[in-house]
């Protein structure tokens, strides 16, 4: 069942609020890139502050468009999760939206009463995020609960790069390690490391968008019927 959407075109994002009653289950879902304006938060790869006052840097043109819509999707959330005491919440993207996922989900645990014990978050193609302050914020609060996957040669998941940018990535990641579907759980770290044998395994020259649009067989569905997808 269908509760919220947004298209916001400053700072530009697209998502959804859904209540998947089946699964007992409330849905935050972020769309990816798929508007040419969105590449312009895509580029946006320089921190800001995700604490105003403090160091801890986040990508920062995904914090700009979460931080533009975050007051209403919470206002939406809050009303659901009293209306369902019993549902879980999960908040999900692909690429762009599943930076925007982990980053509302964030700030939203820190923000409603309740929220911690009932999210979770499943992101597919997301980069990398934040910095070394940031990642170990997002682990202490959502690493657990945290499913980052991984396609076998997603160009994607290493960008921005390292001597762009020094960020990293949060737990917890699931690499599709080859075409038939495998799966290796990569090893959770408390620091700025990526686990050698998963994703990060693959040389870049190696990598193909291909792996990037194509996520368990399925295309993702805001590419659709998009003038452009990433």
């Amino acid at each position: 069942m269908l509760n919220f959407t947004w298209h916001m075109d400053l700072p530009l994002s697209d998502g959804l609020i859904a209540v998947h009653h089946r699964a007992r289950e409330i849905v935050v879902a972020w769309a990816g890139t798929h508007r040419y304006r969105a590449l312009v938060t895509d580029m946006a790869v320089f921190p800001l502050p995700y604490i105003s006052g403090t160091s801890i840097g986040v990508y920062g043109g995904f914090l700009d468009s979460v931080r533009g819509v975050i007051d209403a999707v919470a206002r939406n959330l809050e009303q659901l999760m009293s209306e369902y005491p019993s549902y879980m919440v999960t908040f999900t993207g692909h690429s762009k939206g599943g930076a925007e996922a982990a980053i509302s989900a964030l700030d939203l645990v820190r923000r409603i009463e309740g929220l911690q014990s009932r999210a979770r978050v499943w992101t597919f193609g997301e980069p990398r995020l934040g910095d070394k302050q940031f990642t170990a914020l997002y682990n202490r609060r959502l690493g657990n609960v945290t499913y980052r996957v991984t396609s076998l040669a997603d160009p994607v998941v290493v960008m921005p790069p390292k001597f762009l940018v020094d960020y990293c990535h949060h737990n917890t990641e699931l690499w599709i390690m080859n075409e038939e579907g495998d799966i290796y759980v990569g090893q959770n770290h408390t620091d700025c490391l990526e686990d050698p044998r998963a994703s990060s395994s693959i040389g870049f020259y190696d990598r193909s968008i291909q792996w990037h649009k194509n996520y368990l067989g399925l295309p993702p569905p805001d590419h659709a019927n998009a003038l452009f997808s990433w």
